[in-house]
């Protein structure tokens, strides 16, 4: 598959929303149903389905492999042609706003909660360096509970920032869980792949 030239940041969909909700967009869009593959979590797989409109703009919802979390982004040959639609994808289909999820971070309490909105934080982080996804990824890196931590390395990978490759590198080599500083080994060769940071 070709690469478009442009693609939108990832909107996270709220629990609510599923396949279905995008695919009635398409729908409503008159964009067939071009590309579908199974999320398989142990092969580390996505889940895929991309609609294809006839000026190539394309619709991709995405089931995240590791976490389950849904998203969509739009592709296609600028930004100027993609960003006509994506304001109606984002009206039909209301995925989470930064500020909501920073909300939510900020008051949960339940732990299984702080995990899913530090990974859908991860998700959701707009491709320049946020300030505010940074500190609250960083506080679930720090957690006391190895979930957390686990949590926020994968966050961390999702948004690609470079900036955390010192706090994962910590987990690396001072968590006392074993399979911990396994993850987190991994997480930081692949961000010293990607930007050459040793």
């Amino acid at each position: 598959m070709i690469e478009p030239a442009y693609r939108t940041q990832r909107y996270v969909l709220r629990p609510e929303k599923h396949w279905d909700d995008v695919a009635a967009l398409a729908g409503r869009l008159g964009w067939p149903l071009a590309y579908e593959t199974a999320r398989n979590k142990n092969e580390g797989v996505d889940g895929q389905m991309i609609w294809q409109s006839p000026a190539g703009v394309s619709l991709h919802y995405v089931v995240d492999a590791t976490s389950g979390i849904g998203y969509i982004t739009l592709a296609g040959p600028d930004q100027e042609t993609v960003e006509g639609f994506t304001g109606q994808a984002l009206e039909a289909l209301d995925p989470w706003q930064l500020t909501e999820l920073f909300q939510e971070y900020d008051r949960a309490t339940d732990l299984a909660a702080r995990g899913k909105l530090t990974l859908r934080l991860g998700l959701a982080a707009s491709p320049e360096f946020s300030e505010a996804c940074f500190r609250r990824i960083g506080l679930s890196l720090s957690d006391s509970d190895p979930r957390i931590r686990l949590a926020g390395l994968w966050a961390a990978s999702y948004t690609g920032y470079q900036e955390f490759v010192p706090a994962v590198r910590r987990v690396a080599e001072e968590a006392s869980e074993e399979w911990l500083r396994t993850r987190a080994s991994s997480i930081v060769a692949a961000f010293e792949e990607v930007g050459g940071t040793s």
